[in-house]
């Protein structure tokens, strides 16, 4: 069997004349023949083995570490997975290690070759949950927590990343204001906690706290958590209280180099056309109006001829809108070995938006880095990289046509867009009847350059040092840079400024991060499990502004780049502010016997914006989790349950929800004229600086987690209960004070619900597979207290009809519901009743009551995966109901008939008339008196198929060397959108904001687009 060692035996033999050799292990006992006295020889020998190492897929895998059970005696596979290794037995024991793979232990047994397939390590890569300073097993989890996958993520081609948590995670709304390519989103975890702070939540990437996290590339992301119940986000202490998002980007695998590309390319176009009036329409309604006024006719006979042959008209929507295309491009690099990671993730994405001259386009670069230096050190650097530029276009709101959109929808159709020489047809000056800001679209599109550029960097990295077992420090930090720059121009031949218009502002935002954290983790005697972490943080944030102006320019050539070429200069500003955060923190988990287990946290949060004696706000949590299927007086274990878990929390949260500076008195510069000078001037603000400390939500969460029949199908539910307390509001001020208000910590809001969460594998054999997701948010807000009891009033809607303000908080009522007039039918001649709801006999404020709330008593996402054979067809669907929307976008289209705009198709043969009583409009007559009423508050529920996607997968790729596998696929967005709402889009807030107390409100916002993809995705 091992020819050194039988011709080692055989030389001896010869030579010395023995007789015979008897072998025991290593050591052989010698006879010789001369007297047959013996002797103990020790031999040593070379026995070589070798073999491949590959995963389950076969593919080689680099760098797993090869050990002699017992000894230090070992080897490491190379780039094809090949290894030699040399031995002193042949009855040793192998040990085959590699980081997320099951280790295996061998018995040579005599061989010379051993192949190994490694299993993954489905506990390892697939439990394992992201938390604050740390990680944790799914199973171990006491904290409310949502997570989020590479797949779902990417799912749908998106400039926006948060876009990928809509419908994903219970608890979690994500609400695009517009449907500008890069827009901002807004996102609420568990409902609103502010009225005039941020309720956005915090983000956090690689464990660094971002101010945004919205240019990262979504390629480029692995999973995101996010941290719902205060047990979960307490660590976070002053900037949780809105929740945390967990950004972790992909990090490398020691293994073979791995490489995959992909590319997509989709046509986009809006989602809903609006049916406006024809020539013919416009003209009969308008002519009716006349005759109702008893006055002549507009519109002559030889008119109405004129304009039926024009058949539907000019189409002012295909004006403006487009079709266009959406592009996006990937390309990604990982690998290394047991001490080296890597992963580069390059990418760019290139969005056309639906209104001409519209974009946004990203370069991104994202790499991670981590090497261990020996058993004690190893360190890890992460880098983000984006660019980003953005041409926007003015579209929201304004009415009868100081926007885009207004423009889009009120130009009448028998208006052409060019005059005969090729120049702008303008309508204010075809017909004087019309709104005198009724001019041409293209205006804006063609003769206005508004773009925003942005240069985003993310640097972190840490050096971790293991003290002893289980004791390990990280001691990290990072900064982050943003640097913006916004160049507007209108040119000269824009409608009727023609000297030429520019502006620039430039902007940077910095951020510095040192992190100091102790983690220590130890199981004792099988049953004591203790996980711990204990640190201090710093974090410095800095901001610039510097902008300019000009107008009357001699030429656009130069348009924003030359603000000195202005013949009216405008004041340069700037601003500068910075602020510090200094904190200290701890946790610790203790599980016991694997059934109960505790968490408990606390964190101190210094802040620079706060007053003296209110620096500080301080963080406490605990938590408790009962893992009933471990009871044996339950006997679960031949039973469906595979898990069943009960858990508990409590603790507080904040929010820094002030700017800097705030709680000083502040200057504000300007100019006086004193006799023939202008003079410049510092006064004091109209605001009265206060004592300021903290909003501090407190939040109770109670939960059960559910695994049925091998977990295939798991369950998740929870109840919460949140209280925001000192919040703040600002405070009116006797004018005699010399300010007009002041900021003061007086208001309380609460936040209940319950979120439910199922995931289950339908059919999971070798042929067919089938996943079913779903989860549904019930969330209940309320205003428990407000300065003196006084109503908050918010949403202010300017129509020449009407002025109101659409939100209202108001103790004991829901955030920003919304309050008007109820209407009751019409009069005998057509114009609009309203109840006297407190029947004195006429119609005022007092009797405006609740018509709407803007909140969604359920939000709710569905996701299904199908995979047969090489074939994958996935559905995505998402959705609200019970939520009311302010449509003010067809007020001036549908009852306004001041400005001679065009109106809705919906309204031909649809406005009281003596032979048509209960038509939907009233007369349209100027004596109708017009209120904020329930006519404008409509049903804003709807369900999307955010997603549908087919795609077949190539695996293997025959006569393609080098090529794993290839999956192409063609997929749809917001193809279909079930709604009763009558505007373009259900899914809007067109005033939203991170600090807005706008809510529901669709007033001519840039529409959404939906899109059909196709693409391919190559893996190397």
């Amino acid at each position: 069997m091992i020819k050194n060692l039988f011709s080692q035996i055989a030389m001896v033999i010869l030579l010395t004349g023995i007789s015979f050799a008897e072998k025991n292990n290593s050591e052989y006992r010698i006879f010789p023949i001369v007297n047959g006295s013996s002797i103990d020889v020790k031999l040593n020998f070379a026995y070589s083995i070798t073999g491949n190492v590959t995963d389950s897929k076969g593919q080689p895998l680099i760098g797993v570490s090869i050990k002699v059970k017992g000894t230090n005696n070992g080897a490491s596979s190379d780039v094809k997975g090949q290894y030699t290794l040399n031995l002193n037995s042949e009855d040793a024991i192998l040990v085959f290690t590699y980081i997320g793979y099951i280790t295996q232990e061998i018995s040579v047994n005599s061989r010379t070759v051993i192949n190994v397939s490694l299993e993954e390590d489905a506990r390892s890569l697939d439990e394992v949950v992201v938390i604050g300073y740390g990680t944790v097993r799914k199973s171990d989890l006491t904290g409310s927590v949502s997570s989020v996958g590479s797949k779902e993520i990417n799912a749908i081609p998106a400039a926006n990343v948060m876009q990928a948590l809509a419908g994903r995670a219970p608890g979690v709304q994500v609400k695009q204001n517009n449907g500008q390519p890069g827009a901002p989103i807004s996102i609420r975890i568990r409902g609103t906690n502010s009225i005039v702070g941020n309720n956005e939540p915090l983000y956090v990437v690689d464990g660094f706290p971002v101010n945004d996290a919205l240019s990262i590339n979504n390629s480029s992301i692995e999973r995101i958590e996010v941290l719902k119940d205060a047990s979960a986000v307490a660590i976070y202490g002053s900037r949780a209280s809105n929740g945390v998002v967990l950004i972790t980007t992909k990090k490398g695998k020691a293994g073979q180099t791995k490489v995959s590309f992909e590319n997509s390319f989709g046509s986009q176009q809006l989602i809903r056309k609006m049916e406006m009036m024809n020539p013919l329409e416009y003209a009969n309604y308008f002519n009716y109006i006349q005759r109702s006024l008893g006055r002549a006719e507009i519109f002559t006979a030889s008119k109405l001829q004129e304009f039926a042959a024009m058949g539907e008209g000019t189409d002012w929507q295909d004006v403006v809108f487009r079709k266009s295309p959406i592009q996006n491009y990937i390309l990604s690099v990982s690998g290394g070995d047991q001490k080296s990671q890597f992963s580069i993730t390059g990418g760019l994405f290139d969005q056309q938006g639906v209104i001409r001259n519209s974009d946004y386009k990203r370069y991104s670069l994202n790499s991670n880095f981590h090497h261990n230096i020996s058993e004690k050190f190893d360190f890890d650097v992460a880098l983000t990289l984006s660019k980003n530029k953005s041409a926007r276009q003015q579209s929201e709101q304004g009415r009868f046509g100081t926007s885009l959109q207004g423009r889009v929808y009120g130009i009448p159709s028998y208006l052409p867009v060019y005059n005969a020489d090729g120049t702008y047809a303008e309508p204010v000056l075809l017909d004087p009847r019309v709104s005198e800001a009724l001019w041409n679209p293209l205006n804006f599109i063609n003769e206005t350059s508004n773009i925003l550029g942005q240069n985003n960097i993310l640097l972190s990295g840490g050096v971790n040092y293991k003290i002893v077992d289980g004791l390990s420090l990280r001691v990290s930090g990072g900064v982050e840079s943003r640097n913006s720059l916004t160049n507007f121009y209108q040119t000269k031949k824009f409608q009727n400024v023609r000297d030429g218009v520019a502006s620039v502002l430039s902007g940077e935002y910095t951020s510095l991060l040192n992190e100091n954290i102790l983690s220590y983790n130890k199981v004792l005697n099988g049953k004591h499990s203790i996980s711990a972490v204990a640190g201090a943080t710093y974090q410095s944030f800095q901001n610039t502004t510097l902008g300019g102006s000009g107008r009357n320019f001699l030429s656009d050539v130069t348009e924003s780049y030359s603000l000195s070429s202005a013949g009216l200069p405008g004041i340069p500003t700037s601003a500068f502010s910075e602020s510090t955060l200094l904190s200290g923190l701890g946790r610790i988990n203790y599980t016991f016997d694997n059934r109960y287990l505790f968490t408990v946290s606390f964190r101190a949060d210094g802040s620079s914006v706060y007053s003296p004696g209110n620096k500080w706000g301080y963080y406490p949590s605990a938590a408790f989790s009962w893992r009933l299927s471990e009871e044996k007086f339950l006997n679960l274990e031949n039973t469906i349950i595979n898990d069943l878990r009960l858990k508990a929390s409590w603790g507080r949260a904040g929010s820094q929800a002030i700017a800097p500076y705030s709680t000083m008195n502040q200057l504000n510069p300007g100019t006086t004229v004193f006799g023939t000078s202008l003079v410049t001037t510092m006064s004091p603000s109209a605001r009265l600086a206060s004592d300021l400390k903290w909003e501090t939500t407190e939040q109770s969460n109670f939960g059960m987690e559910l695994s049925l029949l091998n977990d295939r199908i798991g369950v998740t539910a929870d109840y919460y209960i949140k209280k925001t307390s000192d919040l703040l509001n600002a405070v009116q001020l006797p004018r005699s004070s010399g300010y007009t208000n002041a900021l003061r910590n007086v208001g309380v809001i609460g936040n209940k619900g319950f979120e439910f969460g199922i995931n289950s594998k339908i059919f999971n054999t070798s042929k067919f597979k089938w996943d079913l997701d779903a989860n549904m948010t019930f969330n209940r807000s309320k205003v428990l207290k407000l300065y003196g009891g006084v109503d908050i009033l918010a949403g202010q809607l300017q129509m020449i009809r009407f002025t109101d303000f659409a939100n209202t908080y108001r103790e004991g009522e829901p955030l920003g519901v919304i309050y008007g007039y109820k209407e009751n039918g019409y009069t005998s001649n057509g114009l609009i009743q309203y109840v006297d709801q407190n029947n004195d006999g006429k119609i005022d404020i007092k009797d405006k009551v609740k018509i709407g709330d803007p909140n969604a008593k359920l939000i709710f996402g569905l996701n299904s995966n199908m995979n047969y054979k090489n074939f994958s067809f996935s559905m995505f669907l998402t959705g609200s109901q019970g939520n009311s929307i302010v449509n003010m976008s067809a007020v001036a289209f549908s009852i306004d008939n001041t400005n001679g705009t065009n109106k809705l198709k919906d309204v031909v043969n649809n406005y009281w008339t003596p032979q048509n009583m209960t038509a939907k409009y009233p007369a349209p007559l100027p004596t109708n008196v017009y209120r904020f009423s329930d006519r404008y508050v409509e049903d804003g529920s709807y369900a999307r198929l955010r997603n549908i996607e087919l795609g077949y997968n190539f695996s293997p790729l025959k006569g393609f060397a080098g090529v794993q596998n290839a999956l192409i696929y063609v997929s749809g967005q917001n193809l279909l959108t079930l709604t009763k709402y009558s505007w373009i889009d259900p899914d809007v807030n067109t005033r939203g904001g991170s600090s807005s107390l706008d809510q529901g409100i669709d007033y001519a916002s840039y529409p959404s687009a939906k899109s059909i993809t196709a693409g391919l995705r190559v893996n190397f």
